[in-house]
Parts: structure tokens; sequence; C-alpha cells
């Protein structure tokens, strides 16, 4: 296959470290850094690969906090950009970020509104008019989706409802957007950012259209205060921090010569809790520690 930039190939051998919507929660960002950082500093073998929503998180104070955002933190996406970018320098090669809907509405993808009406023009606000390019910038090379073809795993942001029919389609899709993109490829970009959900089928086709013998699609997006979700035999949801209380979040740590027969094997054996000695919530069964 020929490479593509929209498309991280993740090695066949390794351990993989992967975690999904940050949202500007900088303890949550350090402690899986600490993670992935002691293991390829003791094996040399490590990747670590967040999907997308890594800024944009609540400014609130502790008396302003609403029990349904999970464990209290104040939103630091500058300072995690700034960690994020450091992190990847460091460790060329190893640290990977797909683009979520958070980050495309920086550069050019629809407003995102949660805790500001307009979350882009929030956080340009504070990096400023010369740091703001500089993160745009970074943020168009950041890729859609990661593959791990021997793991037979796909990873992206949101649910693998997009109606993909080729890999090779992700390199036409118009990331800036503007006047003169097709409408078709805008509404595939959008699918992939935004899906809530994937049946089954829908699923497989995703998987068959990013490559043969791929058992398995892991995303965010949403939000699982248990932690995870395993949706069918071929979705699982992950939720690591935004929206989660410490206790619940995991992460997913997987041998990448390993190959995963189903979602739920995955979650089953990969699967770990990020604060393993915080108490659950939410979460009942099927994290396993770190």
């Amino acid at each position: 296959m020929a490479p593509s930039s929209r498309i991280v190939e993740l090695p066949a051998s390794g351990t993989l470290f992967v975690v999904t919507d940050l949202q500007g929660n900088l303890r949550d960002f350090d402690r899986i850094a600490a993670i992935f950082e002691a293991r390829e500093a003791e094996y040399g073998d490590a990747h670590l690969l967040i999907t997308g929503d890594l800024v944009h998180g609540p400014e609130y104070t502790r008396e302003q906090w609403p029990p349904h955002l999970g464990s209290f933190y104040v939103g630091d996406s500058c300072s995690l950009l700034e960690r994020a970018e450091a992190l990847q320098a460091r460790h060329a090669g190893r640290v990977h970020y797909l683009l979520g809907n958070h980050e495309h509405a920086h550069v050019g993808g629809p407003v995102v509104g949660k805790f500001f009406p307009d979350e882009a023009a929030r956080l340009e606000q504070l990096l400023g008019p010369g740091r703001t390019e500089r993160v745009r910038a970074w943020l168009r090379s950041w890729p859609l989706v990661a593959v791990a073809e021997r793991a037979g795993l796909c990873f992206l942001h949101a649910a693998p409802g997009a109606p993909l029919g080729h890999r090779d389609e992700l390199d036409a899709l118009p990331v800036d957007g503007g006047p003169g993109a097709d409408p078709l490829l805008a509404h595939l970009l959008v699918a992939l950012l935004w899906s809530r959900g994937a049946t089954l089928e829908r699923s497989r086709a995703f998987l068959r259209a990013m490559g043969p013998g791929l058992t398995a699609a892991v995303h965010g997006h949403d939000v699982v205060r248990e932690g995870f979700a395993v949706e069918h035999e071929a979705c699982l949801c992950m939720s690591s921090s935004f929206g989660c209380y410490d206790g619940d979040k995991v992460y997913l740590r997987w041998d990448l010569a390993e190959r995963a027969p189903s979602a739920e094997a995955l979650a089953r054996r990969g699967l770990c809790r990020l604060w393993p000695d915080e108490p659950p919530v939410y979460l009942e069964s099927g994290g396993t520690e770190p």
C-alpha cells in the first residue's frame, strides 16, 4: 500500500498505549506520558496514540464543577499542546496524535461549542496570533486513522460509521474546508470525526476499506462513564479522561505482535485503569491493572 499522510501505519511489534479525549487535562496527559516513557526507556519498543480531542476543556472553579463531568480539573489546552509537541519531538515516530473534531475546528471544521460558544476561538485567544498559526500548521499535519495490521486493529476519533469505500479516499478529504470542497468528501470527513455509534455491518465495511483482515476498531468521542463499552464484536469505545471519574478512566495497552480476535477480547485483555489507586465510580469489571 502507498504511504498516506492521513494514516498512521503502526509496526508489527512493540507495545502500544492508546488514550482518548483528554480535552485539556494535563494531569491525565502526564500520567499516560509517564507510562509510555517508562516502557520506552526500559524496552525501546513503545508507541503512544491519542485518538483526538486533545484540546478544549472546562475552565470552571471547583465550586462551579458539575458532577456529570467526573473528576475535577481545570482545562489547560495551551500547556497541553506544548507538552504534547515536546513529547512527540523527544520520541520521533513513536508518538501519534489523530485529528478529532475539536482540533478540526481550528483548521476549517465546524464550530464546536461546549464550554464556550466557539471553543477554537477561545483557545486561539489564549494562544495569541503567532502561536495560533503554528498550532494550526501542526494540526493540519495530524492523521485521521491509525492501523495496526498485524494486530488487526484500526483506531480513529469517532465511531467507524463513515461510508468509506477505500482507504485512499482519506488523502482526498478537505480537512481545511473551503467553498470549493467536494460536499461528498466533506460529509465523509464529518462522519469520521463526529459519528456516534456504528452498526456491526457498517463497522465491518469500514474495516474492510482500511485493509484486509482487520478485526476491530477502537474510538473515543463519546463519553462512557464506565470507561469503555464493547459496542459489538468489531467496535470498542474508550473514555480515558474527559467526563469520567479518575477511577473509571482507562487506557489500552496492547502487544502489536498479537492479533486481537474481537473488541471484547481487546477490552478484556488490553484495558488498564489510568489511575488504579482511585476507587471506581461506574467501572465494575473488565479493566486490568497496569
